[in-house]
């Protein structure tokens, strides 16, 4: 009954995590091999007129809606003449919106990404924070992450269970730590 239910939970995890999974493959895939796709981005930058100072956040929200700025706010920052800039970025592109000082103007900065670098933005993504579809994102990933221990620790179970005096196993088995060590050393230490 235990070993059952230890199989359908390996199962179960292993399922869940799938179609993430496959996705991580495909867009790896398209960033190791970067040279083969077409990576030309198209910039925009457009001139408008501010009514306000933009001090409160629901003066940001509706410059942002009203010029159809899409993203999370990645950086803040003032450049020396006092211009507050801010920068939005999603998987598809970014934006940059300069407010000028002393002036009731501000530029927009629009970067559109191919398709090819939107999905590898997509495997990039990370954190919570700013609109609620990337904390869903994320909280969908902390299950992907979830679902692999699980998924890692019940597959250990069930082999210790089934192959505990295969020597064969036990190689392969300790080859893959051995394999692990050695990328960690390399990554970190090389």
């Amino acid at each position: 009954m235990k070993y059952r239910l230890i199989r359908k939970i390996h199962l179960y995890a292993g399922l869940s995590t799938a179609a993430v999974l496959t996705m991580f493959v495909l867009t790896s895939y398209q960033m190791i091999h970067h040279e083969w796709f077409n990576h030309d981005t198209q910039k925009e930058s457009i001139l408008i007129t501010i009514d306000s100072d933009l001090v409160s956040e629901n003066d940001w929200r509706s410059l942002l809606d009203q010029n159809r700025i899409k993203g999370r706010l990645v950086r803040e920052s003032q450049n020396n003449n006092g211009d507050r800039i801010r920068e939005y970025a999603s998987a598809a592109g970014s934006s940059k919106v300069i407010v000028f000082a002393n002036k009731n103007e501000a530029e927009i900065v629009r970067t559109s990404k191919r398709t090819v670098d939107a999905i590898i933005g997509i495997h990039r993504q990370r954190g919570y924070g700013g609109p609620m579809q990337y904390s869903v994102y994320a909280l969908l990933l902390d299950i992907v992450g979830l679902s692999l221990i699980i998924f890692s620790v019940t597959g250990i179970i069930m082999w210790f269970k089934l192959l505990k005096n295969n020597k064969i196993a036990w190689i392969i088995f300790v080859s893959g730590f051995i394999y692990f060590l050695i990328t960690i050393i390399l990554l970190v230490y090389w």
